[in-house]
């Protein structure tokens, strides 16, 4: 399995980069979103401190559901949808392997707005880089899992529309809030009981969705 595996995460990355097709526009988006959302936060240091949070994981939500959305758009529009599931790999191996690639592609989003956030807000985000990078995984983990179980049901269902972020949104809402506070406390230099609260709860989070994700997944694509 861990082969198949491989072999699906290196295919969609290696077509990302030869074709460009979506991470390019999820870059662009994220970066105008954080040029908006930071060119009207005229606040002083510590209120700033206090929203940069929010502002940063509802950027890197809205522009990475953009990748997110078209997980399974390839394989539908170039018609090997059909002969990838009569491939002898296992619903589970498939949904793992594009849930990697999205968290690649927020991971990918992050490199550039996180950096922008701290040069336009000038909030020290990547002081305790650790709790970032920490706070960063499991949000990732938590977004894409329910990103890519509900990318395959949108696809199935409407193959031409865009149904990703209203059927996410209500269910990330408690991954953005959790990441968002976790980032707050960062950006304040607390790492206190408070902090690793919201990183245990983003934790739970990620283990329950990519859980259910994996088991859910294999009925999501039923035709």
């Amino acid at each position: 399995m861990a082969a198949k595996l491989w072999w699906m995460i290196h295919k969609d990355l290696v077509s990302e980069c030869r074709a460009r097709r979506v991470w390019p526009a999820m870059l662009l988006l994220g970066t105008v979103v954080a040029l908006v959302f930071t060119v009207q936060m005229d606040l002083l240091p510590t209120e700033k401190r206090r929203m940069v949070g929010s502002l940063l994981w509802l950027a890197i939500f809205f522009a990475g559901m953009l990748a997110i959305d078209r997980s399974f758009a390839s394989e539908r529009e170039d018609g090997c949808w059909e002969g990838l599931l009569l491939c002898p790999i296992s619903p589970t191996a498939v949904y793992l392997a594009k849930l990697v690639v999205n968290v690649v592609a927020l991971a990918a989003l992050q490199c550039v707005l996180i950096p922008l956030f701290i040069v336009l807000s000038d909030v020290p985000l990547l002081a305790r880089p650790g709790a970032m990078l920490l706070t960063a995984l499991l949000g990732n983990l938590g977004i894409a899992a329910v990103g890519t179980l509900l990318s395959a049901l949108a696809t199935a269902v409407r193959p031409n529309g865009n149904l990703l972020v209203l059927l996410v949104l209500p269910l990330v809402i408690p991954i953005v809030l959790a990441a968002a506070e976790a980032t707050r406390l960062i950006a304040q230099g607390d790492l206190g009981a408070p902090w690793w609260r919201w990183v245990q709860l983003l934790g739970a989070f990620a283990i329950v969705f990519v859980t259910a994700g994996a088991v859910l997944f294999d009925f999501v694509i039923e035709d």
